[in-house]
């Protein structure tokens, strides 16, 4: 396989962030930040794509649950909320929590019904309530492009 094959496998996302929104200080991660807000969260990306075998039988309440897993590690956690519903690339899943460190944490499982996106939102700090809308709008608009 050359580069060329290898590069048309691998989708680009399509992250359509709200104004005010820059990427992270650092490149080679794809995350960003909020520009409006004093001490903005970290919003990143993953995908995880269906390759062969039997294609994954993803629902809502799946998605859910993955990323209630994933808010498993936060120290102190307390769930806030947890939803489901369909987004510009399919179903989702979502579940946010608060806790000691990090102070909130959001995560989002995007499903096509083959591949997978996750979105995470990391605050440090207590957010702006604005920034969590934002990113909320943000996660659920991304696809691929």
């Amino acid at each position: 396989m050359n580069k060329t094959d290898k590069a048309e496998m691998t989708p680009k996302l399509r992250i359509r962030l709200r104004a005010g929104w820059r990427p992270a200080d650092n490149p080679a991660i794809p995350a960003y930040k909020r520009a409006a807000s004093a001490d903005s969260g970290a919003l990143q990306f993953s995908i995880a794509q269906f390759r062969h075998g039997t294609a994954p039988n993803a629902t809502e309440q799946t998605l859910v649950a993955m990323c209630e897993k994933l808010t498993g590690s936060v120290r102190g956690r307390k769930i806030i909320s947890s939803t489901s519903g369909t987004c510009d690339f399919g179903i989702y899943g979502t579940a946010a929590v608060q806790g000691d460190a990090p102070v909130r944490f959001q995560a989002w499982m995007l499903s096509n019904g083959q591949d997978f996106i996750l979105v995470t939102h990391t605050c440090g700090t207590e957010p702006d309530p604005e920034e969590v809308q934002e990113a909320n709008a943000i996660a659920l608009m991304t696809g691929f492009g």
